[in-house]
């Protein structure tokens, strides 16, 4: 009883040394908690291999292998992550970056595990869908996936075609347009838009 009695009074007031040891105690939980969440969540399910390791992303995967992004002069490799999940450097970035990945990740485990997509034939019928789904996202995020590695302050536009120049010029100007409504289609083939039942496009 008497140990209870003298719990409850360091609990109850604390000393200057208790405090401070459930300060330590504390923080020193919350850091290990954030590392092992940045690499063991954030970091880990960035992989590549986690992310085609299901049977839907088999003909995308073929697909991003014969792009640009996966084999070029410079040697730079833009993964799944790089593309599909948003970047930066500031706490925002990384909220950002945390509710993508939850809630894309949700979601594509969900209709895994029922079998939305379940062959080749259900997945290309629902791919012009599932396309114009992620380019939406990307552009109410102004691209940010992609500006994390390309920006306008770094282009040399004497090197580029004189279209590309022009577009690229108008957009920095005007900032009407976000990279994926010229660029989409560059890892992965974009698909046709299906025709309705009258035979016109939907």
């Amino acid at each position: 009883m008497t140990f209870l009695k003298n719990l409850w009074a360091i609990l109850w007031k604390p000393s200057s040394l208790a405090l401070g040891t459930l300060l330590i105690i504390g923080f020193g939980g919350a850091f290990i908690f954030f590392l092992l969440f940045h690499f063991g969540f954030m970091t880990a399910t960035n992989k590549m291999e986690i992310c085609i390791s299901c049977h839907e992303m088999t003909s995308v995967y073929q697909e991003y292998k014969e792009s640009i992004h996966y084999s070029n002069r410079t040697g730079v490799r833009a993964t799944c992550a790089d593309c599909h999940v948003p970047h930066g450097k500031d706490i925002g970035d990384y909220i950002d970056k945390f509710i993508a990945k939850a809630r894309v990740g949700t979601k594509d485990i969900f209709h895994h595990l029922i079998g939305t997509y379940s062959t080749p034939e259900k997945f290309e019928a629902a791919r012009y869908r599932l396309a114009q789904g992620i380019l939406e996202e990307m552009r109410h995020r102004d691209s940010k996936e992609c500006r994390f590695c390309h920006n306008f302050e770094a282009m040399n536009l004497e090197k580029q075609e004189k279209s590309a120049v022009n577009k690229h010029k108008r957009a920095m100007e005007k900032g009407d347009k976000t990279c994926v409504d010229c660029h989409s289609g560059i890892a992965h083939k974009l698909p046709d838009e299906p025709e309705s039942l009258d035979g016109k496009k939907e």
